[in-house]
Order: structure tokens, then sequence, then C-alpha cells
């Protein structure tokens, strides 16, 4: 037989009026990605380039990530493990030469350019807290007062002497300290 006869005896269609069937190893999965929008407190344009490498090197992702511009002063960054994602959100806060990052976590359904990026979640310091009064309750109250609470530092109720303690907080940062 030639070439050319093959090709004439060759149909697309099946008798038995199925299709194909794929097994599931042939299937991939979709990789899970984390998301995180942000934008530098500044007017002025930043070099995108140097502030993907600079921040891909302080953040370190094991799992690597990406950085996209969404225009407006607004970036993605988008982590493939979770633990990167938090250790960059505990991290925090970040800058790049002097502006301080604001970001936020995304969800899969969220607009990108909608998200709102006017807080900042960061430690604060509380200094001469008398010792009677370094409890759970007490920071949160002090929490509450500066922003929204989040969680006190596990190390201030190891009754130890401390000169300060610490709590995390979410800062408005349309609001004057």
């Amino acid at each position: 037989m030639n070439l050319e006869s093959l090709y004439a005896n060759l149909s697309m269609e099946d008798d038995d009026g199925g299709g194909f069937v794929v097994g599931t190893e042939e299937v991939q999965e979709k990789k899970s990605t984390f998301v995180l929008v942000g934008r530098f407190l500044t007017d002025k344009n930043i070099n995108f380039q140097a502030m993907q490498n600079v921040m891909a090197s302080l953040w370190r992702p094991r799992e690597g990530m990406e950085v996209q511009d969404l225009g407006g002063f607004r970036f993605s960054s988008v982590f493939y493990h979770i633990l990167d994602l938090r250790k960059v959100i505990e991290g925090g806060p970040w800058t790049f030469e002097q502006n301080m990052l604001v970001y936020k976590q995304a969800d899969e359904t969220e607009d990108l350019h909608s998200i709102e990026l006017n807080e900042i979640e960061m430690w604060v310091q509380v200094h001469e807290v008398p010792k009677g009064f370094i409890s759970e309750n007490i920071m949160k109250n002090v929490g509450m007062y500066v922003g929204k609470y989040v969680k006190s530092d596990p190390t201030n109720f190891d009754n130890t002497w401390k000169s300060y303690v610490r709590i995390r907080v979410i800062l408005d940062i349309q609001r004057p300290l």
C-alpha cells in the first residue's frame, strides 16, 4: 500500500459513535495560586523591573512567584505555595526605594483592579506598660485604640522583663496617626 491510499482510507468517524477517553493520569491539575495585590505609597513611577527583582530577592519564595503590572500604580504578586504568601504577609511591612508597600490578599473571585488598598498590617511596640498590665485583653484594647487588633506577640507573656511589648495591628493609611 502506498501513502496516498492510506490517507484515503483515514476516517475521523468511529462506528460506535463514541469519542475518546482521557485517562486521569493525562489530566494536568491546576496549580494553586495565592495572589497579593499591592501598590506603593508614592505618586512617582516605580521601576517595575527593579522592584520585581528586589521584592523577589527579599521574599525568596521557595515555589517561585510572578509579578504582573496591573496599571494605575498597582501590581499583583502570584505565589504558588501558601507558606510563601504567609511569609510575605507576616514579614511586612515592606518598602521599595523608601516607599511603603500597601497590599491585600485577593481571592479568585475578586477583580484585582477594584480591591481597596488603604490598610496596612504591622507590628507596633507599646512602651512603658506597667508589669501588672501586660495581659492579652489589655493588649487587645490598646490594639483596638491604635487600629484593628490582629494578635499579640506570644513572647509578651513569657514572664521576662521587657522594655516594650509588641502587638500586630491593621492601620488605616488614610487616617493620621
